[in-house]
């Protein structure tokens, strides 16, 4: 490709091929088979890219037209992407853990005509929907299934049909001619109530969030990224995959949550993007291994990550320790952070990017004193999604108990009423065919009303105390962040999940699901061999270990704010039982209608 025929790097597709083109044989995507890591170069990405491009348009796919993807993370994930963008297409994301009602209903709303699957699971989801599809003609599977019904077809034959008559002239003109101000995907909230609505984010609010961030947060290193999030999440796919893109460096897949270990160790990357829950079950399993070393080892671990936590300080404002400090921290580093890093794959880690809930001062502080330097943010998936986030402590100051600083080019202001509004070139569009929804999201003059409740401190730096819809008053009209509290008791490696109840109630009470590796490491402990997480919960000895713990945890709490009665939980909340978004937010109106029994319980004879 010569200087004259670069693309402007105002899309996504045209970023791609001038990366293509600079960098053919570097290796763009790392997957995961049963013999080990395979590699995809540049080259062979856009080679598969012009094939599928030119199979859309062999089939009648026009500029402006919607084709879902429903799928977990893989290469064909961004073939499909950037195929489908690269014909104008706009795309629409589903999570591949939707369900085939909740895949129909994106489907129908965005209109949809055609929809790239991962497997036989979302394939038989939407064939099992088949008759209320009115606007799907197509079905690609990236799997190599076959199936009797016409509607469906393999990837690879896509990939055959499209290559026997390349659109490469077409391709070309679609894409110098795409409207920067149109719609370049769809992506729909997940949402703690209600249906879904489509957020419209513009070719523009993407790429200019790419270089929001990377002119806030820059990467001055050759990276290679481990995706865990799903892409159909606005995190992971502008700062996971877009970022990367536009700077040609590398991403490898993980297989999901339950290899993730295995992952982090064989890629060992250097820069991970997470939910907070990620790196508590990290930090907990860090724990619990702890637990059961000999006394002397858990001892020089306890020093060490003591040393650590007050080290942590000074790194984060960029400070010199101490003299003393400073010494102990160096051997603390030899003796077990270097070590430990390295026991769970990130001794490359620049840093973790984290987003989607606050994460607990608690664990915050412990990875950055173990030399794991962790930039938490906010943002939502109308806003691109980021509008703050930490960046490297040489660079500004990192405040552990906010979302940190704002992003270029952004505006945040907080509302009489405490809410968080934004305003910038990342904020969406709007709602697909609902204008009413996106009237209700703006003020008058263009603030976008974040529904979170926050404040700014004096050096900028958001802290957000809680969803707006989400906060809880009580019967005696005192507002409380039941998030807050919620966050502190995850902290305890006793506790897995927690949802806590009270709105227009006297007092708190909570659902608490046990962590239960740890609960039946403490039975043994106590000649108790019990395993059924049912009858482990009805234990009277466990119900007082958990009424102890409670009062503790209550502690630093307000009188207002603790917790006077729990029920303890044997399942734990789940995507598939509707009570998790698949960003893994508690749906706390689910949770209360699917648990009203034991609540009304909880409060008999006290309202």
């Amino acid at each position: 490709m010569g200087i004259a025929s670069r693309y402007e790097e105002t899309t996504f597709p045209g970023i791609f091929r001038n990366r293509a083109a600079d960098k053919p044989n570097n290796v763009f995507m790392k997957f995961r088979e049963t013999d080990g890591w395979k590699d995809i170069t540049w080259r062979e990405v856009k080679n598969r890219i012009d094939r599928l491009a030119s199979y859309l348009i062999q089939n009648g796919i026009m500029q402006g037209d919607r084709i879902a993807i429903y799928s977990e993370n893989r290469p064909e994930w961004v073939f499909a992407d950037i195929a489908t963008l690269s014909v104008g297409g706009i795309d629409v994301t589903i999570y591949s853990t939707n369900s085939g009602p909740e895949a129909a209903f994106i489907l129908n709303d965005s209109q949809s005509l055609m929809c790239f699957c991962s497997g036989k699971t979302q394939v038989d989801n939407l064939l099992d929907q088949k008759a209320d599809l009115t606007h799907l003609k197509k079905i690609i599977v990236f799997d190599d299934i076959q199936y009797s019904d016409s509607l469906v077809v393999t990837l690879a034959d896509a990939l055959k049909e499209g290559g026997t008559s390349p659109q490469e002239d077409e391709i070309d003109n679609r894409i110098r001619n795409i409207n920067c101000d149109e719609i370049m995907t769809l992506i729909y909230t997940s949402g703690t109530t209600g249906n879904p609505k489509g957020v419209m984010l513009t070719h523009n609010n993407m790429v200019i969030q790419v270089n929001q961030f990377l002119e806030h947060h820059p990467f001055d290193y050759s990276g290679i990224a481990l995706s865990i999030l799903p892409l159909s999440h606005s995190l992971e796919r502008t700062v996971g995959y877009h970022a990367l893109l536009a700077l040609g460096e590398t991403v490898a897949y993980s297989r999901g949550p339950e290899h993730l270990l295995e992952d982090l160790l064989e890629v060992r990357p250097t820069v991970f993007l997470v939910v907070p829950r990620i790196l508590e079950k990290l930090y907990l399993g860090i724990m619990a291994k702890v637990s059961t070393a000999p006394p002397l080892k858990k001892k020089i671990f306890s020093w060490a990550v003591n040393t650590g936590r007050r080290g942590a300080h000074y790194t984060a404002v960029n400070k010199k320790m101490p003299y003393f400090l400073s010494r102990k921290y160096a051997l603390a580093e030899k003796l077990i952070f270097s070590k430990l890093r390295e026991a769970i794959g990130m001794d490359r880690m620049r840093c973790i990017g984290i987003g989607g809930a606050p994460l607990s001062y608690e664990i915050y502080e412990f990875f950055l004193g173990i030399g794991l330097e962790s930039h938490i943010g906010y943002g939502l998936t109308e806003t691109s999604p980021v509008t703050h986030v930490h960046t490297y402590h040489y660079m500004k100051p990192i405040k552990m108990d906010t979302a940190g600083p704002i992003l270029p080019r952004t505006e945040c202001q907080i509302a009489d009423d405490g809410e968080i509004l934004i305003r910038g070139p990342q904020v969406m569009k709007g709602y697909y065919n609902r204008p009413e929804d996106t009237r209700e999201v703006f003020t008058s003059d263009g603030w976008f009303k974040t529904g979170d409740i926050g404040i700014i401190d004096n050096d900028g730096y958001l802290k957000i105390t809680d969803r707006k819809k989400d906060i809880i008053v009580t019967s005696g009209g005192k507002n409380i962040a039941p998030q807050v509290i919620e966050n502190l008791f995850k902290t305890n490696p006793l506790i897995e999940q927690i949802a806590v109840i009270g709105d227009r109630r006297k007092f708190l009470v909570a659902l608490i699901v046990p962590g239960f590796d740890m609960l039946t490491q403490w039975l043994l402990e106590n000649g108790i061999s019990e395993t059924d997480p049912d009858k482990i919960v009805a234990l009277p000895e466990v119900i007082a270990k958990y009424r102890t713990l409670v009062d503790i945890l209550n502690k630093p709490l307000g009188k207002v704010e603790q917790i006077k009665k729990f029920a303890l939980l044997s399942t734990p909340f789940s995507q598939e039982t509707g009570e998790l978004t698949p960003t893994l937010k508690v749906k706390r109106k689910v949770v209360s209608a699917r648990h009203a029994d034991i609540i009304e319980s909880l409060y008999a004879g006290s309202d």
